[in-house]
């Protein structure tokens, strides 16, 4: 399992630091949404357990130039939270790599890649998710409700859905 994690955590970084390429001419001016479930079992600092389960919906926009923006929404029971980042930000380190975009969303500790991949026609997508740990470490992320959380099982993500639809969802 530790060398599992290990060459997760080597192939999100090695894909976070892969040279960027062009946006497919298909995807200029359109808006991509992915919606998904994250699980992960864990506990608070001061040992309660929590589900560690949320919501997110993320909608990326390809701008006319190919630059990416992003928007995540998140909500986890009671909280919600809404990120926004443009290309360069904090936050934004999505990338096209043929086909297909690649973002990392890093955790406090550990991190988790998201792979979409979109047809020729600029059309459809679907959308896939995996988790990986620092090696000897428990992933370690921040709730939606702001308090540090520590897994204690496996990361699970379901319900993936991708859409493209065209112009900017931003409404810029």
């Amino acid at each position: 399992m530790k060398r599992i994690n290990t060459s997760l955590c080597l192939l999100v970084a090695a894909c976070a630091a892969a040279p960027a390429s062009a946006a497919p001419a298909a995807l200029l001016n359109k808006s991509i949404t992915v919606s998904y479930a994250t699980t992960i079992p864990g506990k608070k600092a001061d040992g309660t357990p929590v589900s560690g389960s949320r919501i997110a919906m993320r909608t990326i926009y390809v701008s006319s130039a190919g630059r990416l923006f992003g928007r995540v929404a998140r909500r986890d029971g009671n909280a919600a939270e809404t990120k926004e980042a443009g290309p360069g930000e904090a936050g934004n380190n999505l990338r096209f790599a043929g086909d297909k975009i690649i973002g990392v969303m890093k955790f406090s500790s550990g991190a988790a890649q998201m792979t979409i991949s979109v047809d020729p026609s600029g059309q459809s997508c679907s959308a896939s998710i995996v988790a990986g740990r620092d090696n000897g470490h428990p992933i370690r992320w921040k709730g939606v409700d702001g308090t540090m959380r520590e897994a204690t099982g496996p990361v699970s993500f379901s319900n993936i859905s991708c859409s493209i639809a065209s112009g900017n969802a931003f409404g810029g």
